[in-house]
This record gives structure tokens, C-alpha cells and sequence, in this order.
């Protein structure tokens, strides 16, 4: 009877253990079977939990597919050399996120493909790992007519992808009045009906139309819309509003989240709205670059069903760097303290001859082409003046992004990392801002430092 009720509690401690906070799971959403030459959604449930640091989702894609971001859930998103990769340096407090993309998937591609993937995570500074489990997707043969439709209606505009149907949303950014500009670019192809921009933005600000492109634009409880009975004629056009803070700047996370829905076929589609580092606020069609996909040979298509996988392990000691600003698997290049000094030295020359005027967060961010790095050198959720930074002792221009909810600023702009490093440490010893530390991008999105060192193929110097 003891040996009963003992094996009962065991048991229901297991079951306890089981589902415990330490219990990270993934469950996906991907269909069985696609068409070649169209598109699908992935979408993964990550039920974390109270994990709440640094973390990364990776996925391996065939050759032929492509993924374009939907939903990153405040993560930043990658999609290079068929890699999916979702980064976070701090999770959402969410136990469970959602994040999606979009695949699209090549018009000769065809056979069943294997989707896995993995979550890695670190808790109490030690690396683990959840494994999505397998899930086996057949490509058939798709409709010609409507890959020649994707192929003649697709376009790049400043390196960012455009599909077929799609709208994006620039960074926002602030005016000399601290208002939050946000513009919006529409590729609504050969769309004339309905149409409707629908975006939610944060509490606290009054939105007002700067260009509506002969819509009906208006805004309730915190939505703002645009509206099209019947859409411009153009196939390709922008519209803006502004944020105006209604008492003061909040002081809370900055997230827009928006969609755009058109009928075709007598049916209203819904697309998300993806956010990218580009300048719509003057649109030229000239620099509308029309993507022709050419078509691959049966030997190519042999090739793409043929291809195995490379899975990348990565060691905790890789993750756990990449957790840190600067720490890197890249050698410190050695450097004499003479070096260091006369580095310092010119950087400071270079700093003195700038004109010095009261720095500025108001410039419209240009989009950045490659790796490039910065110095960030404050964050926070609300918004500050212009002339904040000139007590800092701040000459420079202080650009400002919107970054996972957070208002970031950066002074410099170097393609070299130790330019940048050099920098820093000018401020660590000219301002009372100790704790700045360097930013990458590529081309214009946040990456980790390890990242853009190795996609620069450069050194890392402490």
C-alpha cells in the first residue's frame, strides 16, 4: 500500500518536472503540400516560458525557397545563405511568442523536403536547446501563369524585396518636433478595388495624415487607417502620418504592428505589414529595380531536390559570446600601447574638427549598403529633445532607430569595426557616458558584433 501511494507521488512530481519552467517546447504550423512557384506561411508557437535573455531560432531552408519576414515577435530577423535566423538579446516576457514567415518557393523546385529547426536559449549562464521536431513538406507542380505573374510584378527598392503585393513600412523616425514620422511604401500591382492600410499604434499619440494618396484616412482608439474604394492607378505608391505625443512623450515601449487587405477575385486578402531599413519619403520609380528570376535547367532542378542540408552546431561558448557586446571566437588583434595612443589621438583631432552645434535626432536615417557599425550611447522608451544630449558633452549627430520597443541612439557611422572601437572609447573618455558600446548593422539591420566581423571578414580589437 506504501509502495503504492510512494510510486503515485512520484509520479505526479514527474508529471510536475515535465511541464516545469525549465520545459521549452516548439510547435509549428507549416502546410504539408505547396505548389511550386507560390508562397506559404511557417509559423512557429515557442512556449519559453519565464526564459527571458538572450536567444535564437534557426531553421535551414532548401535551395529554391526563400523566406521573407512576417512576424518576429521584437526579434531580429535574418535570412542568408538558406538560413533563417531569429535573434533575441532579450525576450519578450510573453510565455509563449509566435513568430512567421513568409516562403517563397522557386518555380522548378519539386519533391518532399524535410523543415527542422532549433531554439537555443540561455538560462542561469548555461546554453540549451529545443529541437523542432521534423515536418515533411511536398512540392508539386505549380501554375506557370501565376509564377510569370510573381516574376513580372516582383522588385527590389533599395536592396528590400518587394512581392508581388506588398507593403512596408520605413523605420519611423523623428522630426525637429519630436513627432514620430512613418511612411509607407505599396507595390499593389495590378490591384484598382478595395484597399485598406490598417496599423495600431502605441497609446499616448495623435495621429495625422501627411499623405493619404486620395484616401479616407482616420484614426480611433489607437488605429490608424487608410482607405481606398477604388485604389490609385499607380502601381506603385507611398502614404505617411505622423505621431504627435498628447501629453508629453510616453514613456513606454514604441511598437506598431499593421496590415494591408485588398480584394482580388472578389475575396479580401490580408498581408502584415514588414518594417525595413529604406528612405520612402521621396519614392523614385527610377530606382524601382524589376527582380527577373531565371529559370533553372533540368539539371539544375535535379541538383535542388539532391541537396543535403548543413546543419550548423553551435557550441555553447559560440552562444554565450554572442550574448556579450563585444566577445567574440574572432583573436584580438594585437595592438602595441603606442598604437592605441596614437589611434586615440587622431580620433580625437578628427572629433575636434567637427563643427561643433547642438546634435541633432531629427535626420530622416539613411539606408546603410553592407556592414557598417556604430556607438550606441543611450536607450530608452520615451522619446527625448533635441538638444538632451548636448549636456553629454555630445558634438555629433545622434541618430535614432526604434528597436524591439526601445528608442536606441547612436553617434558615428564606420565600416571598419575599429574605427568604431576607437570612438568608443573617445566618449568613455570625453563624456560622462561610460557604459557606450558598439552597434553593427548589415545593410542598415541591427546584427550581432560576431556577426559583422565575420561577414566583413574582420578582426575584433578589445
Amino acid at each position: 500500500m506504501y509502495k503504492l501511494i510512494i510510486s503515485i507521488l512520484l509520479g505526479v512530481f514527474s508529471s510536475f518536472t515535465f511541464f516545469g519552467e525549465g520545459d521549452v517546447t516548439l510547435t509549428p504550423n507549416i502546410p504539408k503540400e505547396v505548389k511550386a512557384g507560390s508562397e506559404f506561411t511557417v509559423e512557429i508557437t515557442i512556449h519559453k516560458g519565464d526564459i527571458d535573455g538572450f536567444a535564437r531560432f534557426q531553421q535551414d531552408l532548401p535551395v529554391g525557397f526563400k523566406a521573407v519576414e512576417k512576424k518576429s515577435a521584437n526579434g531580429e530577423f535574418v535570412f542568408e545563405n538558406q538560413k533563417v535566423k531569429l535573434q533575441w538579446m532579450k525576450l519578450p516576457f510573453e510565455k509563449d511568442i509566435k513568430i512567421s514567415y513568409t516562403v517563397q518557393v522557386g518555380t522548378t523546385v519539386k519533391g518532399e523536403f524535410n523543415l527542422t529547426g532549433k531554439f537555443s536559449y540561455i538560462a542561469n549562464n548555461v546554453v540549451s536547446s529545443a529541437e523542432l521536431e521534423a515536418v515533411t513538406i511536398n512540392v508539386v507542380g505549380g501554375d506557370m501563369a501565376s509564377s510569370d505573374y510573381e516574376i513580372k510584378n516582383s522588385y527590389k527598392y533599395q536592396n528590400v524585396s518587394l512581392k508581388n503585393i506588398d507593403c512596408i513600412r520605413q523605420k519611423p523616425y523623428l522630426n525637429e518636433n519630436n513627432e514620430v514620422i512613418v511612411n509607407l511604401l505599396i507595390n499593389k500591382g495590378d490591384i484598382d478595388k478595395f484597399g485598406k492600410i490598417q496599423e495600431q499604434v502605441p497609446v499616448g499619440y495623435n495621429a495625422i495624415s501627411i499623405k493619404s494618396k486620395n484616401s479616407i484616412f482616420t484614426f480611433k482608439n489607437h488605429i490608424v487607417k487608410f482607405m481606398w474604394m477604388n485604389m490609385p492607378s499607380s502601381p506603385q505608391f507611398t502614404v505617411s502620418y505622423k505621431l504627435v505625443p498628447i501629453n508629453g512623450i510616453p514613456d513606454q515601449a514604441f511598437l506598431i504592428a499593421g496590415t494591408f487587405s485588398y480584394a482580388e477575385n472578389e475575396r479580401t486578402k490580408i498581408i502584415d505589414i514588414a518594417e525595413r531599413n529604406i528612405d520612402v519619403s521621396k519614392f523614385d520609380t527610377e530606382k524601382l529595380v524589376a527582380e527577373v528570376k531565371p529559370q533553372q535547367t533540368e539539371t539544375q532542378e535535379t541538383k535542388t531536390e539532391e541537396v543535403v542540408k548543413e546543419t550548423t552546431e553551435q557550441t555553447q561558448t559560440e552562444l554565450l559570446a554572442e550574448n556579450k557586446e563585444e566577445k567574440t571566437q574572432v583573436e584580438p588583434e594585437k595592438e602595441t600601447k603606442q598604437e592605441i595612443r596614437n589611434e586615440q589621438k587622431q580620433t580625437e583631432k578628427t572629433v575636434t574638427q567637427k563643427v561643433t552645434k547642438e546634435p541633432q535626432v531629427t535626420s530622416v536615417p539613411t539606408p546603410e549598403q553592407g556592414v557598417t557599425y556604430r556607438v550606441q550611447i543611450a536607450a530608452g522608451h520615451k522619446l527625448v529633445k533635441s538638444s538632451y544630449f548636448k549636456k553629454f558633452n555630445i558634438t555629433d549627430n545622434v541618430q535614432t532607430e526604434i528597436h524591439q520597443g526601445w528608442h536606441k541612439y547612436t553617434v558615428g557611422e564606420f565600416v571598419k569595426y575599429k574605427e568604431a572601437r576607437n570612438y568608443r572609447i573617445y566618449i568613455w573618455n570625453n563624456t560622462p557616458i561610460n557604459d557606450a558600446f558598439v552597434s553593427a548593422y548589415n545593410n542598415g539591420q541591427r546584427i550581432t558584433v560576431q556577426e559583422a566581423l565575420m561577414i566583413a571578414n574582420q578582426k575584433w580589437y578589445q
